[in-house]
């Protein structure tokens, strides 16, 4: 009985100090606190994208080993649970718009008529106007987004994290 009365103290103390939080703060202090979480989700994406960095090229290929542009895209979302679809065609159709000057890290880079017509390439962006990619002899590199071939293709960015 004495146990279940020390139960019962410890519980409505957990719940009291659950009340006090909730209504005490204000609720500007929680929305950053959940604001924050994305920007180090779309770290966590950085970091696994530059494990592979330097992984071969092979067309076709969905990792880990070797990989092609919208297969190293597609498995490195995959490890933070966001499921994308095979090609960059299909993957530049998934998310939001974003311009230029608002991407974030982790954003999806996509570009148009490289090996053939319409949205054929794709990368991730890790900032500093870059992306991380898996590009033929290159194999997964980042580039600059100024590289005069990349400029040329560019098509848009998209956001999927949020």
């Amino acid at each position: 009985m004495k146990k279940i009365i020390n139960l019962t103290k410890k519980f409505t103390v957990a719940f009291l100090l659950l009340v006090t939080i909730t209504t005490v703060f204000p609720l500007g202090l929680l929305n950053n606190a959940v604001e924050a979480a994305p920007a180090s989700k779309r770290q966590a994406v950085v970091n696994t994208a530059y494990r592979y960095r330097g992984r071969p090229y092979v067309f076709g290929a969905t990792g880990p080993r070797t990989f092609d542009c919208s297969g190293f895209v597609r498995y490195v979302y995959r490890q933070h649970g966001i499921y994308l679809p095979r090609t960059a065609a299909a993957q530049s159709r998934v998310g939001t718009l974003v311009s230029r000057n608002n991407r974030a890290l982790g954003d999806i880079v996509f570009f148009r008529n490289t090996y053939k017509r319409g949205i054929s390439h794709v990368g991730i962006y890790v900032g500093n106007n870059r992306i991380i990619h898996a590009f033929p002899r290159k194999g997964v590199t980042v580039d600059s987004l100024s590289n005069s071939y990349l400029r040329a293709k560019y098509a848009y960015t998209k956001r999927v994290l949020r």
